[in-house]
């Protein structure tokens, strides 16, 4: 195994660096030299797990370019699901600035969740999932064996791979 990337003043975004490096392999991600944790995004921001707000430069990468978790699109879109309240209008503003800043900004036609991409950089549910599913896989027959998780974003890919596992194992 590597050593995870450590940032100062980050304990809480070091801790998800760490995991995940004993569940997933190295090559599963691009790699960074800074490693961001995102806990939550909204609009063009994305926050650190310690609260520190930073621009998201990257957003429009992914298709995001008109900003993380916005709630009017979240509200129709809970409307044609067949919910009859969204719940979206429940959510706070993010109209507040980041943990121990007197800074304000306005972003109130989003609402502070997980991203909606988390380009180059982790997010605490990611490394939960991985988490989850290998306690999951372990307490099952053969299991034990279950080592990290290699997501997949289909199922051609899941099978490339696989051959690039096994062409690895038998090299």
């Amino acid at each position: 195994m590597t050593n995870s990337i450590q940032h100062i003043h980050e304990p809480l975004s070091n801790h998800n660096r760490e995991d995940l490096t004993f569940t997933e392999p190295r090559s599963l991600r691009t790699f960074t030299p800074t490693q961001a944790v995102l806990a939550e995004s909204a609009g063009v921001f994305h926050w650190t797990p310690e609260g520190r707000r930073l621009y998201d430069f990257s957003s429009g990468v992914l298709v995001a370019n008109l900003g993380h978790n916005p709630r009017v699109w979240m509200n129709r879109f809970f409307h044609h699901m067949g919910y009859q309240k969204p719940a979206i209008g429940e959510f706070h503003s993010t109209n507040q600035g980041s943990a121990g800043s007197s800074q304000n900004f306005d972003c109130v036609d989003f609402f502070r969740a997980a991203p909606m991409t988390a380009y180059n950089a982790i997010t605490p549910v990611e490394v939960l999932a991985n988490r989850s599913l290998l306690e999951l896989m372990k307490g099952r027959p053969g299991g034990s064996k279950m080592e990290q998780v290699m997501w997949a974003a289909s199922g051609s890919e899941a099978v490339q791979k696989a051959l690039w596992a096994c062409l690895a194992r038998d090299s």
